[in-house]
């Protein structure tokens, strides 16, 4: 029997009983749909991270900061740490010195793979104010080369001079959204704005004057960009000698050359900071942007395992379905079996014939199934987008590998499953076929 005349045969059988055809294909395209859109959701989180990572900065960005916990001097985590610090009833702070200016200047000078480092420090909670119009803001005090480190520029006027930077000028660069919430259709730039906090408990209220020099890019408020079109840029210098009265800064992003040097320079910057520190220089977190992408794969695949697994149990019950209706169907073709092992029928004609029948169920339901899953993985990153994480548009990722590896699945599923049916079917003896029917 040629191959033509098995898929004919085949289909010829289905089409005997097309309801239980379609019942039973249903399964199928459930499994296969959940297989599809779960490989495009667990894709799709890489590819959000990955676009924050490129609107903050990019893969190559190294952060150093100061974290409040001081490191175990057995070698253990800041979890640990953590966790015997409260076993113990004290609070053991890092005793690190404060990061400053002139460490990001030691950074750029002794590592041959860090093109700038920018020093950074913020205040939140901070009320601007124009004309009658107010708004709670976050106020940045930045360095040079803030732009390129976080791939945000001026859209209107024009960022912070490096003269303006080192005398400490009352100018600013503000946020879109500040900016249409203080003024409107009113031009911004020129305008003198007020920023001040009053919270005198913990000793840290100013009140400045400041120049609106530009205004930044649209970042959108939403993932790692949230809160950024709000923000109020000024001079580091600025910050420092008019709300903190410190030299202190929050952390410093240094950009690399390229993603392939990310250790290299980590590893100068840590003996830069033992040089500018002696003695504290592993007091310091390193934190790279490609630990984000990291954990966003991990996150990935742990939910591609989870869901998958789901998706796996409805194929096995999609799979006893078509094994069941199979086993049916031999039942109730005995006699046809019979008659053509009669006039000449090889066993593996038979076995073929309902193989042909099982496999058309089951990769008939995988390619509905990829169509499905491309409408589900849709309609789930919507709900998570709207529900889960608001304002983030999370993408989804369709690939030809994800389609094959569906229509692999619901082949496999359908020999699999139809294999005994139709070795059952194969194995009759004409006599006893033609006689059970009788």
């Amino acid at each position: 029997m040629s191959f033509l005349d098995g898929l004919i045969i085949g289909f010829t059988g289905l089409r005997k009983h097309p309801m239980r055809a379609f019942l039973t294909t249903l399964g199928i395209v459930i499994g296969i749909g959940a297989v599809v859109s779960v490989i495009a959701i667990g894709d799709g989180a890489r590819i959000l991270t990955l676009t924050e990572i490129q609107q903050t900065g990019g893969t190559n960005i190294i952060e150093i900061y100061r974290n409040q916990w001081a490191r175990s001097s057995r070698g253990g985590t800041l979890a640990q740490t953590a966790r015997e610090a409260v076993r113990s009833r004290r609070w053991q702070y890092n005793r690190a010195e404060d990061l400053e200016y002139s460490d990001a200047i030691a950074i750029e000078e002794g590592s041959n793979y860090v093109i700038q480092a920018v020093a950074e420090v913020e205040s939140d909670d901070v009320n601007a104010t124009f004309s009658g119009n107010s708004k709670n803001c976050r106020v940045v005090g930045a360095s040079s080369g803030y732009q390129q480190s976080h791939n945000w520029f001026v859209s209107t006027g024009r960022f912070l001079s490096d003269k303006e930077i080192e005398e400490g000028a009352l100018v600013a660069v503000i946020g879109s959204k500040l900016a249409n919430d203080l003024f409107g259709e009113e031009d911004a730039i020129g305008q003198m704005i007020r920023a001040q906090r009053f919270r005198q408990r913990w000793g840290d209220s100013f009140d400045i004057r400041l120049v609106i020099i530009g205004i930044m890019q649209t970042k959108g408020d939403a993932g790692a960009t949230e809160g950024w079109d709000d923000s109020v840029i000024i001079p580091l210098t600025t910050f420092q000698q008019r709300i903190t009265g410190k030299k202190a800064v929050a952390r410093i992003r240094a950009t690399v050359t390229d993603v392939q040097y990310l250790d290299q320079a980590a590893m100068d910057i840590e003996y830069v900071l033992s040089r500018q520190h002696p003695g504290q220089g592993n007091q310091y977190e390193i934190w790279m942007a490609t630990e984000e992408l990291a954990t966003a794969e991990r996150v990935g695949l742990i939910m591609k395992l989870m869901l998958g697994g789901i998706a796996s149990i409805a194929l096995i019950v999609a799979g006893i379905g078509i094994m069941n209706i199979m086993l049916i169907s031999v039942t109730e073709r005995t006699k046809e079996i019979g008659l053509r092992k009669a006039i000449g029928a090889k066993n593996r004609d038979i076995l073929y014939q309902f193989l042909v029948e099982s496999a058309t169920l089951s990769l008939g339901g995988g390619i509905l199934g990829i169509f499905f899953g491309f409408y589900l993985g849709r309609t789930v990153a919507n709900l998570i987008s709207k529900f889960v994480w608001e304002d983030t548009q999370w993408p989804v990722v369709f690939s030809p590998t994800s389609a094959i590896i569906a229509f692999a699945v619901a082949a496999v599923v359908g020999i699999f499953f139809g294999l005994y049916p139709a070795r059952k079917a194969s194995l009759l003896s004409p006599i006893e076929a033609l006689r059970r029917e009788a």
